[in-house]
């Protein structure tokens, strides 16, 4: 069952079916968690995603959840690292413009 519902999640975040509020310009206006329970699921699904090489359907998932929970955090003022740094040294931070901002565009790549 748990894997049914990561394959209907992809599906869905990859068609933008997932995204009803996009026309309004927010994706999540209605969010309830906070900054850091969002920064703290962005490491977690990190943690599946960037430590596993294999290319099963749970590290897809695990890997397109970091992008959005980015674009949630994003539209709150938090940016990942900034263009002249190393991925070793980005961190959250209040965006400017230098910052690294994620796009739905990454969403539909695989």
């Amino acid at each position: 069952m748990r894997r049914r519902a990561c394959v209907v999640f992809t599906i869905l975040v990859g068609s933008g079916l997932g995204f009803p509020s996009i026309a309004s310009g927010a994706l999540f206006p209605g969010a309830t968690e906070t900054d850091e329970q969002l920064k703290r699921l962005y490491d977690d699904a990190g943690d599946v995603c960037l430590r596993n090489p294999s290319r099963d359907v749970r590290v897809a998932v695990a890997c397109k959840s970091m992008t959005i929970y980015g674009l949630a955090l994003n539209e709150r003022g938090w940016c990942y690292g900034r263009q002249s740094e190393a991925n070793a040294q980005k961190d959250w931070h209040r965006c400017g413009a230098d910052s690294d901002r994620f796009s739905l565009d990454q969403l539909t790549t695989f």
